[in-house]
């Protein structure tokens, strides 16, 4: 199996990564690489040739990224932040395992999930694990970018021909959720596709920045390069001024063909046959025990149909089908209390929220999150065709009156 990390040598390069992460990373960079690689072979192609690379590794990349709908993986994403003299402050560590369904929609079961001690953690970086990161350039998107073809280099065994990437116009944070990737990527010249990228993740906003990213894919079951390591470490700075230095680990892992058989099902489409007990379920186990709050269930009715105590769905803001806001305590208006609070929440089978507690967050805050949390509806959890109970965690965000 051709890769381009070769065992024998993977953990001294990624040693050597994070030593030239280190020294580098006081500098944020905007594309992956200031300095040009060190180019072997011919590196004078026409342009004809180059579009013509173009197309065929773009073509490729559709269908890898098709392909990837057809196998369920792990993967193992570590982000910390780090301070002033090297030391963990803060750490956001997410362990799951992703299936597809038959109409090729993503699920993720969560097997392990703390809670974090870095709250800062926004949707679009979790959603940029799965997208930007693990750069797959499509052809269907290839007219948005502009590729600027900077020679070949060779590493390890493989012969790459390399492309600066960005955007066409700009991204405006403000008129679009998108993601685009910026940076440079590394193209195998015999399968033409992606085998390493390095960039970024733009829009960036004034309260919301990313890191560069160092991503290596590694050749599966002979046909496609899948993504297996990412790694930055990086200082983001602030509009205000105020700096945050990221480290982040993304391990990628058994990669095996097959789907998912667990489905979300909107409340009022599921038949009611899905709502019996099953005795043969064993819904995925959290490490999480469930927790009480006077005036809500009680954790010894936290357990499904078969005894098994309910599995862990993490943050659940995006899968609300209403989430109402908190409303900012008068108390809180006197210390201008604001800051996120964390809810972690027990729902039912229909997604009602029947149990709840505020474990994160300032204290003049926390009740005000909590009654919230009671009237938010979520959407039911089916699990091999049986409605389960599920744990999760419910974010607010409060601004300072």
């Amino acid at each position: 199996m051709r890769s381009l990390v070769k065992n024998s040598f993977k953990f001294a390069l990624l040693a050597a990564l994070i030593l030239v992460a280190a020294v580098f990373a006081s500098a944020q960079q905007t594309t992956a690489d200031a300095k040009a690689p060190t180019m072997t072979g011919a590196s004078n192609l026409s342009q004809a040739q180059i579009d013509e690379i173009i197309r065929k590794f773009t073509a490729k990349e559709t269908e890898f990224r098709r392909a990837l709908n057809s196998y369920a993986f792990k993967r193992d994403a570590l982000i910390q932040t780090i301070g002033m003299g090297g030391q963990v402050t803060g750490e956001y560590h997410r362990v799951s395992d992703f299936t597809f369904d038959d109409q090729g929609n993503r699920f993720e079961k969560i097997n392990f999930f703390p809670m974090p001690s870095f709250p800062g953690v926004t949707q679009e970086d979790i959603e940029d694990l799965g997208g930007v990161n693990p750069f797959a350039l499509e052809a269907a998107r290839i007219n948005q970018y502009s590729l600027k073809y900077v020679g070949k280099e060779r590493i390890d065994e493989l012969d790459l021909y390399v492309f600066d990437v960005a955007p066409k116009v700009t991204p405006d944070a403000k008129k679009t959720k998108d993601r685009f990737f910026i940076g440079r990527i590394w193209v195998d010249d015999r399968d033409l596709q992606i085998v390493k990228s390095k960039g970024k993740a733009i829009p960036e906003t004034k309260n919301n920045k990313f890191p560069v990213v160092e991503t290596y894919r590694e050749q599966i079951d002979g046909k496609y390069w899948f993504p297996t390591y990412a790694y930055a470490d990086d200082d983001l700075v602030y509009d205000n001024g105020t700096d945050m230095r990221i480290r982040m680990q993304v391990k990628y892992t058994n990669f095996v063909v097959g789907r998912g058989k667990v489905t979300i099902t909107e409340i009022g489409e599921a038949n009611p046959e899905q709502i019996k007990p099953d005795p043969t379920l064993t819904p995925p186990t959290s490490q999480s025990k469930p927790t009480s709050t006077p005036g809500t269930q009680s954790a010894s009715n936290a357990t499904n149909a078969d005894g098994a105590e309910p599995g862990d769905a993490g943050i659940l803001n995006e899968r609300a089908i209403d989430l109402p806001k908190p409303v900012y305590p008068p108390e809180a208006k006197k210390v201008h209390a604001a800051g996120q609070v964390q809810v972690k929440v027990l729902l039912d089978e229909t997604g009602k929220v029947i149990s709840a507690q505020a474990v994160f967050g300032p204290e003049s805050l926390r009740a005000a999150a909590v009654e919230a949390a009671h009237r938010a509806r979520f959407k039911p959890t089916i699990d091999n065709g049986v409605a389960v109970k599920v744990f999760g965690v419910i974010t607010y965000d409060f601004v300072a009156q």
